[in-house]
């Protein structure tokens, strides 16, 4: 809380002062606000991929439109087809029955029903050529539709991988920016632990330590009990090592001590009554 408390002055400072940067490195280094930028990029990602899905959307109806407009078509070239044929059968026919009856080839051309025949020849051979262009049209733009409509299809799919896979480079980037920070702290924590309060206080306490046992060592020497304890130390000594007989035995009694001194004495007062003589 102190910290975010602490990054929010900080940043309002730098705000002040322009330093827009600075603000940015702040915030950058929170975990949290690492994964709303990433959750703010999948959001423009998905309103691109929302506006992609309905237009791929409006393809498809269009597609499914033109490819039912393109079965009426057929249909309607297939049934002129027939209008055509039949009515060149039906003329045939008529005209094979008023030729036998004697009439010459213009009166059978000049007949009313041999001309209905031949309107309805003409209007369903001109639509024909109409439905047949449309045909051949609509199948171009359906193959083209259909070709378009893959590729949206599988841009609609690695934009949904695309998706996932920021998902999970968030999570990653968020651990990642967390554990940062936890280390980073632990490294302050530990570069500073000599000049922390506690290390102040430590020291303190030691110093006080210190101050006890001196005051404890002076109380000691001006009351006396150093020296009572060596006094206790020399009574003890005579107890045990006032037995000048054992001394004699092993050759360390205090005439044994003087001797050698006194015959090297003697030695050199002799030494000089000859020379003199």
């Amino acid at each position: 809380m102190f910290k975010a408390i602490g990054k929010l002055f900080r940043t309002i400072g730098y705000a002040l002062t322009g330093r827009i940067n600075q603000i940015s490195e702040i915030w950058g280094e929170d975990p949290h606000v690492i994964g709303e930028k990433y959750n703010r990029i999948i959001d423009e990602k998905k309103a691109r991929y929302q506006t992609i899905t309905r237009a791929v959307s409006r393809l498809m109806t269009s597609l499914d439109k033109k490819k039912q407009q393109l079965k009426d078509y057929q249909e309607n070239a297939q049934n002129k087809e027939k209008l055509l044929k039949g009515a060149k059968i039906a003329g045939q026919r008529l005209a094979r029955e008023l030729k036998s009856q004697g009439l010459t080839i213009d009166d059978i051309k000049n007949n009313n029903k041999i001309k209905e025949y031949a309107s309805k020849s003409t209007d369903a051979k001109s639509s024909l050529e109409l439905l047949k262009s449309d045909v051949a049209r609509l199948e171009e733009e359906i193959d083209s539709d259909t070709k378009e409509l893959k590729t949206f299809e599988r841009d609609i799919k690695q934009m949904q991988r695309d998706f996932e896979n920021i998902r999970q480079e968030r999570n990653r980037a968020m651990a990642k920016v967390a554990s940062a920070n936890e280390r980073k702290e632990l490294y302050e924590m530990k570069s500073g632990i000599s000049n922390d309060e506690t290390s102040e206080l430590l020291r303190e306490v030691r110093d006080s330590v210190s101050n006890v046992e001196n005051i404890t060592k002076l109380a000691a020497k001006t009351s006396g009990y150093e020296n009572k304890a060596e006094e206790e130390e020399l009574i003890a000594l005579a107890n045990t090592g006032g037995d000048e007989e054992f001394f004699s035995d092993i050759g360390l009694a205090e005439s044994d001590l003087e001797a050698p001194a006194e015959k090297s004495k003697s030695k050199k007062t002799k030494k000089e009554d000859s020379y003199q003589e």
